[in-house]
């Protein structure tokens, strides 16, 4: 698990399409020069954080370790469909890829059974400290922590209430459209909160990474897996989404509606309800989910 990278910025309103549009028009995908800061019309440390969020969030790779950035097929995918990012369903997409993508980031961390349920920022400092001391030889500093947690909450935790701000202000998170947490600033606490509406193919993004045996592996696409509701797969996709058991099953039931049954269904396997799917990389999940959108912005004519 690193640290840093985002310069302490959680990712603001605009920034990730400033950061597609750059590369699907080709231009630098370095983007801590001075130059690509200009070209984006944010500051030298704002434009690292947009390019690191970028990779973080699976919109865009590299060819090799720390060379520029060039637009992933999600980001390609994403740039071609729904560039300004207006769609609920596109940050679903992109949380559950930023999940499932192995870059190496400490987001999981923040949707797994390791991270408490209800927390201030001390208890989640702490907690985070204590698996890195597991997994490190070295730990980061405690500030290096602290400015960690600040971060990821600051992009996904929606303040309640929220404040009153200038509608010129440009400082919330995109992020803050899931509602995954949210933040009483009363008692300045975090708690789990009750998600937006999340398409069934965002689910379907978080079951088939459980297919890849090891981080290297790629991905066999249409594989069928049955996964059992009391399966750590499971419960890992119900903290990276937000939902319930119950709710998954739900959420299954909808892509099988949605989707079709060969795709996704819930059924009894052995006396036990499982999620059956057949697996996909993250790309071809959004190309569905854009399909079945727009097969339905036309009265579901096709």
């Amino acid at each position: 698990m690193k640290l840093g990278g985002h310069e302490t910025f959680a990712p603001r309103p605009g920034w990730l399409t400033k950061g597609l549009l750059h590369l699907e028009a080709g231009h630098s995908g370095t983007f801590s020069t001075p130059q690509i800061a200009d070209e984006l019309g944010v500051g030298r440390n704002m434009a690292k954080s947009i390019g690191w969020w970028l990779h973080t969030m699976g919109l865009a790779e590299r060819s090799r370790q720390a060379g520029p950035l060039d637009l992933s097929e999600l980001g390609q995918l994403i740039a071609e469909r729904d560039p300004f990012m207006s769609l609920l369903g596109t940050w679903w997409l992109i949380h559950a890829t930023a999940l499932t993508a192995n870059t190496g980031s400490s987001l999981p961390w923040f949707f797994s059974h390791r991270r408490p349920e209800r927390f201030d920022r001390t208890t989640l400092v702490d907690a985070l400290e204590q698996d890195l001391a597991v997994e490190k030889r070295k730990p980061p500093p405690l500030r290096s922590i602290q400015r960690e947690v600040a971060t990821v909450l600051q992009a996904y935790a929606v303040p309640v209430p929220r404040p009153q701000r200038d509608p010129e202000d440009n400082l919330g998170s995109p992020l803050h459209r899931l509602n995954l947490f949210r933040h009483v600033r009363a008692t300045d606490r975090f708690e789990r909160s009750e998600p937006t509406p999340v398409p069934p193919e965002t689910l379907g993004i978080v079951l088939s990474s459980f297919a890849v045996e090891a981080p290297t592996e790629p991905l066999d696409e249409d594989v069928l897996l049955d996964i059992p509701t009391s399966s750590l797969a499971m419960v890992s996709a119900g903290a990276i989404l937000g939902c319930t058991r119950e709710d998954l099953l739900e959420l299954a039931s909808t892509g099988a509606s949605e989707l079709g049954a060969d795709r996704m269904v819930v059924r009894f396997l052995a006396g036990e309800r499982v999620v059956s799917i057949r697996s996909a990389r993250a790309p071809t999940w959004a190309k569905l989910f854009y399909d079945r959108t727009e097969l339905a912005a036309r009265g579901g004519h096709g």
